[in-house]
């Protein structure tokens, strides 16, 4: 299934794009040069080989092209069957523990009180820790009669209070997910991770003027990055994976040549960005239809956004969640000035988003949570 909403394919992937750090140019070339016959066998990585015994710089560089070719005919067909096992996936990601899932149920509910979240919070060791770690923090900790450490975590609920809490839990649990690492592409964690957080933020600025509930929106919001954190981590497990299986094989048969060319093979950033185009959203929907949420419409939310059942045919708060995500790919697209006139208000048209909406959304600093 692909993700198709109304904001299109199109900008998603340029979104993407930008996202990992895809060179547009080598994208273009790289389509120009497509060749009909998608199937690379080693065969071609063979004849390519003969190529640069020559030692000339040109097949080398054809002969490093297919034996990336090859490695990811390999990694394109595991990366499909292990996106396919939901069990498989779930296992990619941290386990946030059906306790954290009970507590988002609690969150969502119209009156929740601290007592009521104290228990359920120590029910959840790393939440707790997080939890304490913030209240311990100088401006927290000035609070209290002696100044000392509050080991605690009720002492400093009341600190934060019931509304501050309601947003910082399901970020604590995001954040959790996230990958500590994406080499080779540096930064793409921290842009993810800013993504995920702009998406939430756009999301609760739009539930007051829709009138909109703010709490299911902000995690439909925040939460719709969790399949593109499972593509990401499957795809540079499993290239690694690949890589050092093809090494073996190339120090086996003692092929300097190709073991030269293997070792100086990355992730493909593009690869990367269509992987995330057209299983993230999915996943993403999936993912949460197992987190046995009772209160919470989060599946059915983000159910829509990968069906792709357009603008017009979403419920009122998926309509909210697509002008968050549609603004926030917006902001970045315009920013490295990746659309045009045209394009822009195509993008936000699509989506219904006004202009009252747009100056709401412009006017918000999308990347801070308030504490």
């Amino acid at each position: 299934m692909k993700n198709a909403s109304m904001v299109g394919n199109d900008y998603s992937l340029r979104f993407f794009d930008v996202l990992i750090g895809v060179d547009p140019v080598r994208r273009q070339q790289k389509a120009q040069q497509q060749s009909p016959d998608k199937e690379r066998t080693l065969l071609a990585v063979e004849a390519a080989a003969r190529e640069a015994r020559l030692a000339d710089a040109k097949a080398k560089e054809q002969f490093g092209e297919f034996a990336q070719a090859h490695l990811h005919d390999q990694v394109a067909d595991l990366l499909a069957e292990r996106l396919t096992s939901l069990d498989d996936v779930k296992a990619s990601l941290f386990d946030l523990t059906p306790d954290f899932y009970s507590l988002l149920d609690l969150l969502s509910a119209k009156a929740v009180t601290l007592n009521q979240l104290d228990p359920a919070i120590k029910k959840i060791p790393w939440l707790e820790a997080d939890l304490l770690k913030l209240i311990n923090q100088p401006k927290y900790r000035g609070r209290t009669a002696s100044g000392g450490l509050i080991k605690d975590v009720k002492t400093g609920l009341g600190f934060l209070g019931i509304e501050a809490l309601q947003y910082l839990i399901p970020v604590y649990g995001m954040k959790r997910c996230m990958p500590h690492s994406t080499e080779p592409f540096h930064e793409l964690k921290n842009v993810l991770w800013e993504y995920s957080l702009a998406t939430a933020n756009a999301a609760k600025a739009l539930a007051g003027l829709y009138r909109e509930h703010a709490f299911t929106v902000f995690c439909a919001g925040l939460f719709h990055t969790l399949g593109h954190v499972a593509v990401t981590r499957n795809y540079l497990k499993l290239y690694q994976q690949v890589k050092r299986e093809e090494l073996l094989k190339a120090r086996e048969a003692r092929d300097i040549k190709l073991i030269d060319a293997l070792d100086v093979l990355e992730p493909e950033a593009d690869f990367l960005s269509e992987q995330l185009t057209e299983h993230a959203a999915v996943l993403s929907a999936d993912l949460t239809s197992r987190w046995g949420l009772k209160r919470l419409p989060l599946c059915q939310t983000l159910d829509q956004l990968a069906e792709g059942v357009g603008y017009s045919g979403a419920s009122p708060m998926a309509r909210v969640v697509q002008q968050a995500q549609t603004f926030v790919q917006w902001q970045q697209l315009k920013k490295r000035q990746r659309l045009t006139p045209e394009e822009m208000q195509q993008m936000l048209k699509a989506t219904g988003i006004t202009k009252d909406a747009l100056q709401l959304l412009v006017q918000t600093n999308l990347l801070k949570l308030d504490t």
